[in-house]
């Protein structure tokens, strides 16, 4: 008997002993994991600051830069009479040497907003700009064919007040004039990429390659100006495709300049990421030294407890317990006992099953046992009984050797007698060995505890078939002519009743009362044996000259009825009537014997207005008294009026 399930809703041995480890083991690896977090985040905290603090210091040399440059335009205005002058000249670094500027410069006038003279875009709005301000100025990249051809401009209001218009100075150099704090650190930024932008996104100078970069939009710099904020850092592409690090200080100004500086992200990542993998490997290996540990402690504990309660569930389930392995003995007591007391439930168990099978080998006997739910879980003298290993019987999978005819019965029967605690007691058809269908009859019931709850059924499949095959034969005969083997005069009635209850739905059917002539001689002359031989072969003409669904029946001595289905009109009648008229005057040859024999008929249409089995069996023989009349070989029709048609 399979126990119930007792660990149902209970934890295992193995559960309390990994609770164990994970009490002594997880406050641990989770100090180390905060440890190790805290330590990973500081470092990148530091590595981050690094570049926030060069950005910083780079931001400021840059500006001062820029500045110098201003003050160097503003030194220009002051040694140079330009407040009486305007036009176009060049500063080269050679006249002046010491200040560093290369490149031309314009003077523009500015009237009410607008510039006096056509210049091109970038200089009148940077012109415009300075007016607006009177202050310094700068343009955005200008970028032109080449490096040497990209152009900033500077412009610088020369303090012309009171005047109806604006003099505006306005320096244009190529970017590498402007901002050479680069250049001059280049040896000192070796690792990392610095470059400066301007207010478009546009690359004005950049430590590393400028002649193939500048005049180029930087590939992040939307991502940039997404922060919104005037320093910050980012993960970035440089113009090479390389993934980097990168700080960014916003350039004092309203032109949106911005500095930045990059570290290749596997630099970056290695300040911070190297100590924070040696603190969280540590950890691992220390979590891994312990859970090893617990494991090789708890096996001592655990191994005999699986062991036992393995084999007890395999015993008490019926699993093959002789062929399982012995349970190891423990030098624990209380392990010991349970080993002891085991083997004995085994014991028993084997001797149980030794019983169940002499007593089904012995004959068409077949023992199971339910779950609660309805699956077989134990079987025996299935294999002997069906040819199919016993196995194959468990579940449900029983039902497929079923006879689909009987499978929804026998599924709705358990349902309902499983489902409200009764004995079952059903009969069905099995395919057995040799594949044949077999009458079985399954009894059985439930087993119930002292609760009261069902522990689970049992039963018996029995072999019923030859009983059945007496019942299904004595059935038949009571339908039957035992002669001829053509339905009888009860079987008969049933079809009438039938057709009678289709002619209400608009069927019409036809019923004939058929009679041998010269009959009687044929039994006076030849003797009875011959003359049954001749009306079975009478009933065979009759089969021969019908349809399969008409009905053919012997009501006694040499008479018979013919019951036609889908009946059209009278003249489908007639025609079968001279049909079978036909076959039965064709001459016999029995034992030797030509035997001619004729045949009368009558007919009546069973329709709507059908009056009743016995008034159409009355209607049936008058018409056929009517046939006889007008001659042998006849048939005749009982008319809806009551008269006599003869054919």
């Amino acid at each position: 008997m399979p126990p119930r399930n007792v660990a149902r809703g209970r934890v295992g041995l193995n559960m309390y002993l990994a609770a164990l480890a994970l009490v002594c083991i997880v406050p641990m690896a989770m100090l180390s994991g905060y440890a190790a977090w805290r330590t990973g985040n500081a470092y990148k905290q530091t590595a981050t600051a690094r570049l926030s603090d060069t950005a910083l210091t780079l931001a400021s040399s840059i500006e001062s830069d820029i500045d110098s440059h201003f003050t160097a335009l503003s030194v220009i205005a002051s040694l140079w009479p330009l407040q009486t002058q305007s036009g176009t000249f060049n500063l080269t670094s050679s006249r002046f040497d010491g200040i560093g500027l290369d490149g031309g410069v314009q003077v523009v006038e500015v009237f009410d907003g607008e510039v006096a003279a056509t210049l091109p875009p970038a200089v009148a709005e940077v012109a415009l700009r300075s007016a607006e301000r009177d202050a310094p100025a700068k343009s955005n990249l200008v970028p032109g064919g080449s490096y040497t051809e990209h152009r900033i401009h500077l412009a610088m209001p020369l303090g012309n007040k009171g005047e109806p218009n604006d003099r505006i100075a306005v320096l244009s150099i190529p970017p590498g004039q402007l901002i050479h704090t680069l250049q001059q650190r280049e040896g000192a930024l070796t690792g990392i990429l610095v470059a400066v932008t301007d207010g478009n996104g546009r690359i004005v100078a950049r430590s590393r390659d400028p002649e193939k970069v500048v005049g180029m939009t930087a590939p992040d710099w939307k991502k940039l100006e997404d922060l919104g904020t005037e320093s910050g850092w980012f993960e970035a592409r440089t113009t090479e495709g390389l993934s980097t690090v990168l700080s960014f200080q916003k350039l004092k100004g309203p032109e949106g300049w911005t500095l930045v500086v990059g570290e290749p992200l596997d630099v970056f990542n290695a300040r911070w990421q190297t100590p924070f993998v040696g603190l969280l490997l540590g950890s691992v290996l220390a979590l891994a030294f312990a859970t090893v540990a617990v494991i090789k402690i708890g096996g001592l504990i655990r191994r005999p407890v699986e062991a036992l309660a393995a084999h007890s569930m395999a015993v008490a389930n019926g699993d093959g317990s002789s062929a399982l392995a012995p349970i190891p003995p423990s030098s624990v007591c209380e392990f010991e006992t349970l080993r002891t007391s085991v083997e004995a439930a085994e014991a028993a168990r084997r001797e149980n099953d030794r019983r169940l099978r002499t007593v089904a080998s012995a004959g068409a006997l077949v023992f199971w046992r339910w779950s609660p739910g309805g699956n077989i879980v134990w079987v025996e003298g299935w294999e002997t009984l069906t040819g199919v290993p016993d196995h194959e019987a468990l579940g449900m999978a029983w039902l497929d050797r079923v006879h689909p005819d009987d499978r929804d019965r026998v599924v709705e029967t358990f349902r309902q007698q499983v489902g409200e605690a009764e004995l079952v007691d059903i009969e069905f058809r099995l395919l057995v060995a040799g594949e044949r269908w077999l009458w079985v009859r399954d009894r059985g019931g439930p087993v119930i505890d002292d609760a009261g709850d069902v522990l689970q059924w049992a039963g018996v499949l029995e072999d019923i078939d030859a009983r059945k095959c007496n019942e299904a034969r004595i059935a038949y005969m009571a339908l039957h002519d035992a002669l001829t083997d053509l339905g009888n005069r009860t079987l008969l009635r049933d079809r009438l009743d039938q057709a009678a209850a289709r002619a209400g739905r608009g069927e019409i059917s036809a019923l004939m009362a058929l009679d041998l002539d010269r009959f009687k001689q044929v039994n006076d002359t030849f003797g009875h044996p011959v003359g049954d031989a001749l009306l079975r072969e009478v009933a065979d003409r009759l089969r021969h000259s019908t349809r399969d669904v008409d009905h053919v029946a012997r009501l006694g001595g040499d008479e018979f009825a013919i019951l036609q289905h889908d009946v059209e009109d009278e003249d489908a009648v007639l025609l079968l009537a001279a049909r079978i008229i036909a076959a039965i005057s064709a001459p016999y040859e029995i034992d030797g014997h030509t035997i001619t024999i004729g045949a009368s008929i009558g007919m009546v249409l069973i329709d709507a207005k059908a009056p009743g089995v016995d008034e159409f069996m009355r209607r049936a023989d008058k018409a056929l008294y009517r046939a006889k009349e007008n001659g042998r070989g006849q048939a005749a029709f009982h008319s809806r009026a009551g008269n006599i048609a003869a054919s």
